[in-house]
């Protein structure tokens, strides 16, 4: 699903790239932080949640960058924004997917030694809400495939609380670690504790890219 607009200049990254870019470095930090874990290196787990963060904040200015200076059609008025929703909403899935995956590997697997009680709860419910992000996604036709967008108007309309609700978790969170110095603890949550200012971070990054970008983007009614 290439989610580019008419317009746009082909030297700009696609919604396909964006995502590829996220979902490899994703990857890579997992191992990283798997290997760092397993060698005791806190350092090597920091700097490789931290890479995905920040690599997460670089992948959502562009995407709201880019959807703000997408052309507006008088024909296809539903477009731009629909494209908008289903980049973020995919972006959202690849990050918790990321914390799924890094939390397992942490903690669930044989590699590290690390144990955690709730380390397997965590990853369940980050991979249940990386399902919900692409379900979410789903529910929304997709006007560059052709598919008229009769009956979509609801999950769009869904799409600024749900995203300012995410925003709020996330930098509730990111600020209790913070101020409870969990960051720097040394107790079996202390990976962990990683996993989730990267998820935070990431998460914050990419819903306050969605607020300001469904705001530009304001669908007129569609027509049928």
């Amino acid at each position: 699903m290439d989610q580019t607009l008419p317009g746009i200049q082909r030297t700009s990254p696609s919604g396909r790239m964006l995502r590829r870019v996220l979902g490899w470095t994703g990857a890579i930090s997992t191992a990283a932080m798997v290997a760092g874990a397993s060698a005791g290196h806190t350092a090597v787990v920091t700097a490789a949640a931290a890479l995905f963060a920040i690599t997460a904040v670089a992948v959502a200015f562009v995407f709201g960058w880019q959807a703000s200076h997408w052309p507006q059609s008088r024909s296809e008025p539903l477009v731009p924004a629909f494209v908008a929703l289903l980049q973020s909403s995919g972006l959202a899935a690849i990050c918790y997917g990321w914390g799924a995956v890094a939390m397992q590997g942490v903690y669930l697997t044989p590699i590290t030694g690390l144990k955690w009680q709730h380390g397997w709860q965590y990853a369940a419910a980050m991979a249940l809400l990386a399902a919900a992000s692409l379900a979410f996604a789903r529910s929304v036709s997709d006007p560059l495939r052709g598919v008229r967008p009769t009956g979509t108007e609801r999950p769009f309309r869904w799409a600024l609380p749900l995203a300012a609700a995410q925003a709020g978790i996330a930098g509730v969170g990111l600020a209790a670690l913070a101020i409870s110095g969990k960051l720097f603890s040394a107790r079996a949550d202390w990976a962990a504790n990683r996993v989730f200012a990267g998820l935070a971070v990431a998460i914050l990054a990419v819903s306050v890219a969605s607020i300001l970008v469904h705001r530009h983007l304001k669908p007129a009614p569609y027509v049928a």
